[in-house]
Parts: C-alpha cells; structure tokens; sequence
C-alpha cells in the first residue's frame, strides 16, 4: 500500500507533536519559531499561540544566558552544538524559574543544501541534578564534619585499605603499608582479642565498633576507636567494611584521671567518716563524762543540803538536774545522727510487728502515765535494718506521745498498704499538730518548732527518721494541722535494692 507525501508529513507532525521530549524548529538570523511541539511549548510555559514568533521575542530572558548566541553560530557555522546539564533560566507565569537540561541545535538544510533553520532537542534534567547538587551538598557537608571531628574515614577491599590521610595520621602508617595485617600488628597485644570478639559480633549484627591500644610510629601509645558496616559478604572469608576511625587517647587518659581521682576521693571520705564516727564516740565519751560528775554531785548537794534548802534553791538545782538530763540526751542524739553516716547495717528480714511491739514495751511507762491508745494494723515482713527500723518507729511514736494535748487521751493510729513492690506506713495522731508551711523544716537537725521548757528533746528525732528512711531507699513526709495532729507517711520498698546481706 503506497501512502501520499501528505499523510506521510501529518504523520511526521503526530509524531513531533506527541513527542515526549522538546523539539523545535527556528529559522534564520532573527530564529523565527516555525515549529514547537507541545511538550516545547510546556518547556516555554508562554502558551500556545508562538508560532511565527520570534524565539527572541518569546523567552528575552535568555538574553544574557549565551543561547542566542550558541543558535545564531549555528545558523552561521552549520556547526552543531550540543550542551550537557546546563542551566537555564525561563520565566513561567511571571516567575524566573532554574532548570537544567541536555539540549542540541543541529542545523537543518532545505533541498538545495542551504542551511536555512535550527533543530532543538532537549531534555530536561532539572530534577536530576537538582538532586546530583543535593548529593553533592550532603557530601560535602558530611566530609567538613569528619574533618571538624578530627575523624579517618576508611574502607576495606580484601585485605586492602582506602582510607583518607587523617586515618593514615591516626595510626602512624604510610599508605603502601597500610594493610589490615600491618594494622594488627600494630595493636597492644592483649588488645588483639577485642578486635577479633568485634569482628565476630558484627557478623551478626554488621556493625562493627571496638577500642584498642596501638603503638603509634612516634612511639606514643594512642587509643583508637573504630566503627564501621559491613557488607553483606556471606562468603567472603574477610569481610569488607566502611567506617571511620577515632583517636579518643585523650577522653581515655581523661577518664583514668577522673577515676583515680574518684578514688582517691572515695577513700579520703571513707576515712573522713571514720574518723568523724570515731570522733563522736570520743567526744561523746568524754562529754559525758563530765556531765555525769556534775549529775552526781548536784544530788550530793540536794541530799546534803536538803534539811536546809530554800525552795527557790531546790528549783535551781532541779534545773541543773534537768539541763544535765538534757546534755546527755543531745550527746546520745548527736552519736547516733554521726553513726548513721557509717556502713556496716546489714540488711535482713524485718519483722514491722515485732518492731512496734518492742517499742510499746519500751514507751510502757509513758504510755500508761499519759493513758495513751496506740492501733497498730497487722504489717508485713520488708527487707532493712531491724536496729534502724526500730530506731525509726520509736521516734515517730516517741514524738506522739510527747507532742500529744494534755487535754485529751493521746490516740496514735499505724496503718499501711502495699503498692507495686512498696510499703506506704501512715502513723497518725491527734496531737498538737503542725502547720503545713513547716513540713520539712522539721526534718532539720537541731529543729525545733516549740519551746525546750515545754516540750523536751534534742531536735534530732524527726531528723533521724529522715535519714533511716533513706537510707533504706524510702522517704517521708510530714503533713498536719494545728490543734488537730499530724501525719507522717513512710514509703519503704519491701526488697532493699543491691542489699547487703547478713
């Protein structure tokens, strides 16, 4: 079947038209626009209506962007020029916008041979290199910080090594030396099996990351820290890697500095401690000593001088009496806030039950002159100190009874809970109470929120429940009203954390 030279030329059009790349067809000096397909004229982005126009005319932004010149030498030259992801600037809709493109003119010749027009081609590679620039810029930011961070970057092809200089500065090699046995002889030996277990984890896992000792062609000792991936090589018998390298001899000297010294503070406070600990029970020793001659001979002088002795004079010695009791107190108070600093309180099980129940028989006396009420809740067994525990338990009731109103019977109520592995004990009373805004001030040492006339103690009480309970990993908070009582809430875990066993 012969096809006329007309449907043969639509057919060409069709085939330019649908064309999914640019082409275009300018004609002489002045570039008129004889043919634009449509993906050309979407490249334009001027419309439709350009044919017969002046290329020129259409994109003058062109103007200082050396394509006009490139086509003019064509049409001159017949020489064709092709262009490789260059940069163009076209306006569409009104803004200059930057594409990039592989473009060609070729020149195009009538039948007698005389170049009359230029053929555009183009393909537009904006999106290519736009992300080729990104890359570039991702590149080159990651080598500024390598750089910055004083790291070597390398990586391993079989038992060869490419790596950057910083990496060949770090282990002191050359690069013709520079080979993965070469490196292995440079580590410590009694380093070398670090690498070898690093090497074995990372087959698993792919990564790589291990620091050893080597010994640098200076002669230092330098520690190195290497991190890296491995490729997925199942059957090669030595694994490629990629990866950096770190020279961390500093923060490594830095840190055997620090923990030295770490210890060397840890035993000067441990034998400030005991030293402290040894002082108190000197001073205690030799304080009270003392005080008990001024005890003594202050009832030698009422047994004396009793027959004789003006009321006003008895009131003066039972003051000096009472100031002795209250001496001995402090000094008692005092070693046993020292004591508590030092270790050495085993860690076993605790009977709450027990505890109070000693405690009632402690207090007896004072319970029974004060006609006081105390209900205990049936308590569990908790890890701590039975010594402690007991200490803990006696002040806070001790303090019930002492702070109690004299114009009621004393109540003191001991309930608790247990909630995800932690003891809450709440020991109420109906005393004299405390207002809110003091509820940690009475945890102070030597605090003391009342008159001593009144209300006798040393103001180490409170404070050393507070050092028991955290001492047993708890805590303990004081809440109250005046005139109505206070409410002390105790939180012990029931297992001692990394406990000390008996």
């Amino acid at each position: 079947m012969e096809i006329n030279t007309t449907i043969t030329e639509a057919i060409l059009r069709n085939v330019v038209e649908i064309a999914p790349f640019p082409i275009g067809v300018y004609a002489g000096h002045n570039l008129k626009i004889i043919l634009a397909n449509e993906s050309m004229r979407q490249t334009f982005g001027k419309g439709n209506d350009i044919i017969g126009k002046q290329y020129t005319e259409i994109l003058p932004e062109l103007e200082n962007q050396e394509i006009f010149g490139q086509l003019r030498n064509v049409i001159a030259t017949g020489v064709p020029y092709k262009a490789v992801n260059a940069r163009v600037d076209i306006v569409i809709s009104g803004v200059l916008k930057r594409h990039y493109f592989n473009y060609n003119f070729t020149p195009v010749y009538d039948d007698n041979g005389t170049l009359f027009a230029v053929m555009n081609t183009a393909a537009d590679v904006t999106d290519l290199q736009l992300s080729r620039e990104q890359t570039i810029e991702a590149e080159e930011r990651l080598r500024l910080a390598v750089q910055s961070a004083e790291l070597g970057t390398f990586e391993t092809v079989g038992n060869v090594i490419h790596a950057s200089e910083r990496f060949y500065e770090m282990w002191g090699i050359g690069h013709e030396n520079c080979t993965r046995e070469n490196l292995t002889q440079l580590i410590y030996p009694e380093d070398v099996q670090i690498r070898e277990e690093a090497y074995k984890n990372a087959a698993i896992t792919g990564q790589l990351n291990y620091e050893v000792r080597i010994t640098h062609s200076s002669g230092d000792t330098k520690w190195l820290r290497i991190k890296g991936t491995l490729f997925d090589q199942s059957e090669a018998v030595i694994p490629d890697v990629i990866g950096i390298v770190q020279d961390v001899t500093e923060q490594r000297l830095f840190a055997e500095r620090l923990r030295k010294l770490v210890k060397k503070r840890t035993r000067e406070l441990k034998r400030s401690n005991e030293d402290l600990l040894q002082f108190a029970h000197v001073v205690s020793h030799d304080l009270k000593e003392p005080v008990r001659k001024i005890k003594m001979f202050n009832n030698l002088l009422k047994s004396e001088l009793q027959p004789v002795l003006q009321e006003k004079s008895k009131r003066y010695l039972d003051k000096v009496q009472h100031a002795s009791d209250r001496i001995f107190m402090m000094i008692d108070g005092i070693l046993s806030y020292s004591s508590l600093n030092a270790s050495g309180n085993p860690v076993e099980d605790v009977d709450l039950n027990q505890v109070i129940e000693n405690i009632n028989g402690d207090l007896e006396l004072v319970i029974m002159e004060k006609n006081a009420l105390i209900d205990v809740e049936r308590m569990p067994h908790i890890e701590g100190s039975p010594i402690l525990m007991h200490q803990l338990f006696y002040n806070l009731i001790n303090n019930s009874l002492k702070f109690s109103k004299e114009t009621i019977t004393p109540e003191i109520k001991i309930r608790c809970n247990e909630d995800n592995g932690k003891l809450q004990i709440l020991v109420n009373d109906n005393g004299i109470g405390i207002d809110d805004k003091y509820s940690q001030q009475v945890f102070n040492a030597f605090e003391r929120l009342h008159s001593k006339d009144k209300y006798e103690g040393t103001g180490l009480g409170l404070s050393l429940c507070k050092k028991i309970v955290e001492r047993h990993h708890g805590s303990i908070e004081a809440n109250g009203v005046v005139d109505v009582g206070t409410e002390f809430k105790i939180v012990l875990p029931i297992r001692q954390p990394g406990k000390k066993s008996k």
